[in-house]
């Protein structure tokens, strides 16, 4: 089932619809939902994905690679999202975007503190065992629906959360796929590239990238730079530079300089601070 609807804007300047596809499967090795009855529903971790999510996200991921486009950035706050939605499908057990929770648009702001222009939602159930059966159930019953893979192979989404709920009374397992297209909220990457030494000179270098969404990348725009002698305190010596490697000259012998960096992107997202690499200065 698909139903479209207009979403309350995070922000009172911002207008956006949300797609929100849901899939009820009656093919044989299937059984269709029944009445609620005691679920014994449970969830999985909010902070790591399991091998079902996992799977699934793996799968999209490589199918999206293989239309050359760029990966859904996973955030571990919309699975929770997700595991909530798919446990309450699990607990009715009925497959129902409005049992799920209704629309989420509006709890997105709140949930990852950036705007997010559009939003959509994939679930689904299947009685195949739990594992990774049930994961390619769920995969293939997607991947077989036009607005289902639509939203799956979407150019404009950039975020996914991925939500699995297991229902013990009759083995079924219901899942949820969170879409968002929100502002880039994913820190950049730093790396120590190398280091030297010339007499008293020492000299380090860096690189850094902001790993690309499928839209709205932020890319990256500076460094900061800190360096300390032996074991005294960090201090920076260079704030918002775009340069990627320094040489510091007459350094006092007999000690050893530490450099880390940290990375930022064009939004404001840092990185957190490199593995310092050193020089001893004999």
């Amino acid at each position: 089932m698909t139903r479209r609807f207009r979403a309350l804007p995070p922000f009172a300047l911002l207008v956006s619809v949300a797609l929100v596809a849901g899939l009820a499967v009656t093919t044989a090795g299937f059984a269709a939902p029944t009445s609620a009855a005691a679920s014994g529903a449970t969830t999985t971790s909010t902070t790591a994905l399991n091998s079902v999510e996992s799977s699934i996200l793996t799968w999209i991921n490589r199918d999206r690679a293989a239309r050359g486009l760029h990966p859904l950035r996973l955030d571990l706050r919309l699975s929770s999202l997700a595991d909530t939605r798919a446990a309450r499908m699990a607990s009715k057990n009925t497959l129902s975007h409005t049992v799920a929770g209704g629309d989420f648009g509006p709890l997105l702001y709140s949930l990852l503190g950036v705007p997010s222009w559009s939003w959509g939602e994939d679930i689904g159930w299947t009685g195949y065992p739990y594992g990774s059966q049930a994961a390619s159930s769920l995969y293939s019953m997607w991947k077989q629906s036009a607005t289902h893979w639509a939203l799956m192979m979407s150019t404009r989404m950039n975020y996914i959360g991925v939500g699995v709920a297991y229902r013990s009374s009759n083995h079924a397992t219901w899942a949820s796929l969170v879409f968002t297209e929100s502002a880039d909220h994913t820190r950049p990457v730093a790396r120590m590239a190398g280091d030297g030494r010339s007499g008293t000179t020492i000299s380090f270098s860096w690189s850094g990238a902001d790993r690309p969404l499928q839209t709205h990348t932020a890319g990256l725009k500076n460094f900061d730079v800190q360096y300390r002698v032996d074991s005294g305190s960090w201090r920076v010596i260079r704030s918002g530079t775009t340069a990627r490697s320094i040489t510091l000259s007459g350094r006092a012998r007999h000690h050893t300089y530490y450099l880390r960096v940290q990375a930022r992107d064009n939004r404001g997202n840092l990185s957190g601070y490199t593995t310092s690499l050193h020089v001893s200065v004999p």
